[in-house]
């Protein structure tokens, strides 16, 4: 059926009028980047989306060459067929290594992009004595892109400058048993979005400007919101179109996910509570209020409890009113019970703090921000903006063509009705632009963070990690963005260990392994002056161990070892290479999962060998002497009343009389030197520093700014990766930032 819909939904966000003077004030959906409501545009749907085309083989510097004849792959002869297709491209190659199959891996002395690595392959499948030539490419563990076939257009989800990251995100979590409330004009049946879909409420008590006539009830089906001239106020154009507002912005949360159909859901394991609030005019303020109450969980009078307590409410709604009371009320109400409240910060191009109920307290407001990640240039901003977050720029790129910006937009689930709903076109997907579709994008992350955080994450926890991981915006904003852009990932991803490794690579100089708990093992490598070289994943699946050791080197090949005890107890020994990799694992002991702790603290016995010390639940030390050949002598007993201790941790030598000591972090935050004594055991304890319980981590061993003294590392509260430089008298002069993002 050819029919027209607005590509930007119209949302005027009106005050207080007289029709609102008993009631409170109008609010309506804060959706629209003009208030145009004259011009109506084409529709479009998912299927006419232009898409990308294939990508040449990624940039690389290793490739895999195997040769037909076995006596040519052990001669000079192959060096000279890569030799010679290296050459046509301006660089040189070297073998590496040979593969199990007889395969060799080549290295070149550059890495191709752009289409050169498929020009070197061709070159080398070309040579006759190639069997075959392969990029290789480096791999991780990762959830694929889903097979929606629309997921492709979706750059609001995607690793793409303005994108959330959603997919690397995933890795950990998918938001599954997180209810997430849209508070809006109700919904839409939709093929894509109706498995997600719980059964909500239509919190509007008024008949007559309800739109369906039934007042409130346990039906949040979206009748539209068409409107005609004068309906909505004197001299008031009326809206041909409906807008299905509320479809639209719980399909960006929890559009169903890998079905093949569609989109995808920024959260596609969370539910979706509909409550309806907006008619054809807007909505009222005391219908919005007990929405909100009503959706947390708590009593509404005339209604039933609501047997799915939302964890993340979203309204994408307001007016330019201060925060009455009523939403103060209402939102704290809310918030004691433990839920996430976002809201949309307007579109109006003015300060946030006009928009309500995103200037409400205990509200997270939400700016909108374009593909590129900068500043959409309809949203609110100012020192009210929380968080930006993807909501489109649809400006158009030509002037030729008014909807060359519409893929620039935010895809998702609509109905295709002008003005009612029409039946069996539940596959429609349109583009619109606006705060109110920035808005679920961090609602959605909300879930993901609260899924992955637990049942005890408070909603200042929430929004304080959303904020402290958030990205710079494109450019900058004077104006005034809040914490950033969104980053999901950022959010739901930390670092669950984080292990001074010793010199993990060769280079002389100590290194830090840390573990993701999406379970990759990233290796950053130290500069030798208290920082960093760039980061490389060592590794994937590492979330199946419950503990890291870094002993030092315990096989006695002169490279760091890392140790790993899994669920079952068994623990493992991972022989470091010597250049940042792993050989072949061994396991080197099971029984191990009655220990509390598990500590590398070096060689403690003083007989050149590194060892491990084991505390167990009653308190117990005990010393596990290494053999120096990857294995252990007898153990014994080097402590009791350890229990007391919230962390203890192994920094080596820190007096400088080349014995090894240890580190105890007590209840209140104290943190206790033990020294070595060199034969196993430890002298007096003394106190080296307070406050450490504000530190999530604490590791050590190894100098790593360059000074010739041990330090340790210590991550706090706000993630910051903290250097604490020894004085090489068991002491810490001070510390420096060596890092963010690490909790």
């Amino acid at each position: 059926m050819s029919h027209t819909r607005r590509a930007r939904l119209h949302a005027v966000l009106t005050s207080a009028g007289a029709a609102a003077l008993v009631a409170g004030a109008l609010i309506a959906p804060a959706a629209s980047a003009n208030d145009d409501q004259t011009t109506p545009t084409p529709a479009q749907s998912f299927q006419s989306v232009p898409r990308r085309p294939s990508v040449a083989t990624p940039p690389t510097d290793q490739f895999i060459v195997k040769f037909k004849d076995p006596a040519r792959a052990g001669s000079a002869l192959r060096a000279q067929s890569v030799s010679r297709a290296a050459a046509k491209l301006g660089a040189t190659a070297r073998e590496v290594r040979a593969t199990a199959t007889g395969a060799r891996v080549v290295r070149t002395s550059k890495e191709f992009g752009d289409g050169d690595a498929d020009k070197l392959l061709a070159s080398l499948r070309a040579d006759p004595a190639v069997a075959y030539a392969e990029p290789d490419f480096k791999l991780q563990a990762k959830v694929a892109n889903p097979n929606d076939p629309a997921f492709l257009d979706q750059w609001n989800l995607s690793a793409e400058t303005g994108g959330i990251r959603a997919t690397r995100a995933w890795d950990v979590t998918r938001g599954a048993g997180q209810v997430v409330a849209v508070v809006d004009t109700g919904i839409t049946s939709h093929v894509d979005l109706d498995a997600n879909v719980l059964a909500g409420y239509d919190m509007i008590a008024d008949q007559a400007t309800s739109g369906d006539n039934d007042g409130r009830d346990a039906d949040a089906t979206d009748p539209g919101d068409r409107s005609a001239d004068n309906q909505c106020g004197d001299d008031v154009p009326g809206d041909p179109f409906s807008s299905w507002h509320g479809t639209h912005v719980a399909g960006i949360i929890a559009a169903v996910t890998n079905n093949r159909v569609g989109m995808a859901g920024a959260a596609p394991g969370a539910k979706i509570l509909p409550v309806r609030v907006l008619g054809p005019c807007g909505g009222q303020e005391s219908d919005t209020a007990d929405a909100i109450l009503w959706a947390s969980g708590a009593p509404v009078p005339g209604t039933p409890i609501n047997l799915h307590p939302a964890r993340v409410i979203n309204l994408s709604l307001g007016a330019t009113e201060p925060c009455s009371q009523t939403f103060q009320d209402a939102i704290a109400t809310a918030t004691a019970r433990g839920s996430v409240v976002v809201a949309a910060a307007g579109n109006e191009m003015a300060q946030a703090s006009k928009s309500t109920p995103a200037n409400c307290p205990n509200v997270i407001s939400v700016a909108a921000s374009g593909r590129s990640g900068a500043l959409a240039p309809y949203s609110n901003f100012g020192p009210g903006v929380d968080i930006t977050a993807p909501g489109g720029d649809m400006t158009p790129t030509t002037d030729e063509d008014p909807g060359s910006g519409f893929p620039n937009g935010i895809l998702s689930t609509e109905n295709d009705g002008e003005t009612t709903a029409t039946e069996g076109a539940g596959t429609n997907y349109y583009w619109s632009e606006g705060t109110s579709f920035a808005a679920p994008h961090v609602s959605a992350a909300a879930a993901l963070l609260v899924a992955q955080m637990g049942p005890t994450a408070t909603p200042a926890a929430v929004e304080a990690r959303l904020k402290r991981t958030a990205r710079p915006i494109t450019g900058g904003c004077p104006q005034g963005c809040g914490a950033g852009r969104l980053d999901a990932a950022n959010a739901v991803l930390h670092f669950s260990t984080v292990l001074a490794a010793g010199d993990f690579t060769g280079d002389g100089k100590a290194d830090v392994l840390a573990r993701e708990n999406s379970g990759f093992l990233w290796l950053y490598p130290g500069n030798g002056s208290g920082g960093w070289l760039a980061r490389r994943q060592v590794g994937a699946g590492w979330n199946g161990f419950t503990s890291l050791v870094a002993p030092g080197d315990f096989n006695g090949d002169r490279r760091a070892d890392v140790l790993a005890r899994d669920a079952s107890g068994a623990l493992w020994l991972y022989p470091g290479n010597g250049s940042g990799g792993f050989l072949t694992r061994v396991k080197v002991g099971s029984g191990w999962s009655g220990f509390t702790a598990l500590i590398g603290p070096g060689d403690i016995n003083g007989d050149g060998k590194a060892d491990v010390l084991a505390r167990d639940t009653t308190g117990a030390l005990w010393l596990y002497p290494g053999n120096g050949r990857g294995g252990w002598l007898a153990r014994t007993k080097a402590g009791s009343g350890w229990n007391a201790m919230t962390a203890v941790v192994g920094p080596g030598d820190l007096t400088g009389d080349r014995k090894a000591d240890l580190l105890g972090r007590d209840a209140s935050g104290v943190l206790w030197r033990y020294p070595g004594n060199g034969r196993g055991g430890f002298g007096a304890r003394s106190q080296v520093g307070t406050g450490w319980n504000a530190m999530t981590a604490i590791t050590g061993r190894g100098d790593y700014n360059g000074d010739a003294k041990t330090d340790i590392l210590a991550v706090d509260t706000n993630g910051t990766l903290r250097l604490y430089r020894g004085n090489g008298l068991g002491g810490f002069p001070g510390w420096t930032g060596v890092g963010v993002g690490w909790g």
